[in-house]
């Protein structure tokens, strides 16, 4: 796999910062294996930095992510992926809804921590190293 994953865990969510060339398979193969991390360390809340990835989608490839985050990351209670501007289509996030999974796609890691950190009963931030 050629996309690169960084994480950090705090109280509050988790975050993972990707870069490089990926392709569905990559992005696919990512949420398998992070799945599995996530289950295992009981984590409820994350945000995927996509701002560093490099390549292309098509619809069909954003429909299946949405798909595949549905059915692989359904033990997290809210998953929040950023995208640079120019790339968001929210299409995987209709996707995800219509399946019942709670994904949001941002184009701000701050909207995407406000968002993860609704509800929570105390302060929550996202370190440094994290924003964009």
């Amino acid at each position: 796999m050629s996309l690169d994953a960084k994480i950090l865990r705090s109280p509050q969510f988790t975050s993972v910062t990707t870069s490089g060339p990926a392709s569905l398979d990559d992005f696919v193969g990512l949420m398998t294996t992070f799945g599995e991390q996530t289950r295992r360390e009981g984590d409820k809340r994350v945000l995927v930095n996509l701002l560093g990835v490099e390549g292309e989608l098509k619809f069909t490839d954003h429909f299946q992510l949405g798909s595949q985050a549905a059915q692989l990351l359904r033990h997290l209670d809210k998953l929040a992926s950023v995208v640079p501007a120019d790339k968001i289509t929210h299409t995987s996030e209709k996707v995800a809804l219509k399946q019942g999974f709670q994904l949001r796609v941002f184009t701000s890691v701050d909207e995407a921590t406000r968002w993860l950190c609704e509800s929570l009963q105390r302060n929550c931030a996202v370190a440094s190293d994290e924003r964009a």
